[in-house]
């Protein structure tokens, strides 16, 4: 693999994969960001196990390739260099990667590329456009009361399809409630009648990748997909599967004409 790039061009999308992966535990594939060149294209991929990155920046590819290199030690070192191009080869006498940047010559350790495991795509069929700031402000309003602690469905926002042609999106600790109604016609056709169930350990880094324009969303069996419109970066989070308990219970109670009602300004 050789290939030039920008460092300004691809730092943020290599800081946003190293977010993703361990910091010191795990398997070494795991603690890796994966950079594969090919068509003109420089492709950056990393995983905890559960939630994927990709971006693809663009790059002179002289030599098309995959390989892994230590994740952090990595983006620290790019970091530190001066803007500019930057050149990566791998020397195919020895496990190594060279970075060069004018005069300068680096040197890191790099896995093989048969330990790479293959990243699940993004579906095109049925995605949908939604807005990046309007899901980060629902994941505000609605993460503290999301249960910090556990493996159920507390654990979990919820987000399902309501009667009135909306969309609710709920959390709930055991003893705090929040939820949120919208209308998206389109994300409501996606949603499986049931709803969808995502862990709020996942939610941080979907934030941290989240911007303010607008995105593709998409689901599969087992997973939320979400891109950037111009398809360059993409995440995917695993989808759990507890039962999420029935909130219109308590809201109902709402309704009693017993129920006294405080309205303030914001």
């Amino acid at each position: 693999m050789y290939l030039r790039l920008y460092k300004e061009e691809i730092i943020e999308g290599l800081q946003k994969a190293a977010n993703i992966i361990p910091q010191r535990t795990g398997a070494a594939y795991l603690r890796s960001i994966w950079i594969k060149a090919e068509n003109s294209k420089v492709e950056l991929l990393s995983t905890d196990s559960n939630i994927e990155f990709r971006g693809s920046y663009t790059a002179e590819v002289l030599e098309e390739g995959l390989v892994g290199v230590q994740g952090r030690a990595f983006v620290e070192l790019l970091r530190r260099l001066p803007a500019g191009q930057v050149s990566l080869k791998v020397d195919p006498e020895a496990p190594v990667l060279h970075i060069e940047k004018g005069r300068s010559k680096y040197k890191l350790p790099v896995n093989d590329s048969t330990w790479f495991q293959k990243f699940t795509d993004f579906p095109e069929d049925g995605a949908v456009i939604w807005s990046g700031d309007f899901l980060q402000e629902l994941i505000d309003r609605i993460q503290y009361c999301i249960g910090d602690e556990g493996s159920d469905a507390l654990a979990c926002l919820f987000m399902k399809p309501a009667a009135d042609d909306r969309i609710e999106a709920a959390g709930m600790n055991g003893h705090q409630f929040a939820m949120l109604a919208f209308s998206h016609d389109e994300l409501r056709a996606l949603l499986p009648p049931e709803g969808i169930l995502v862990q709020k350990k996942y939610l941080t880094e979907l934030k941290k990748w989240l911007g303010t324009d607008e995105i593709n969303l998409n689901l599969g069996d087992k997973r939320l997909f979400v891109r950037t419109e111009n398809k360059a970066e993409s995440l995917s989070l695993p989808l759990s599967s507890f039962q999420y308990p029935d909130y219109s219970v308590f809201l109902s109670r709402l309704k009693d004409d017993s129920v006294s009602r405080l309205t303030l300004s914001r």
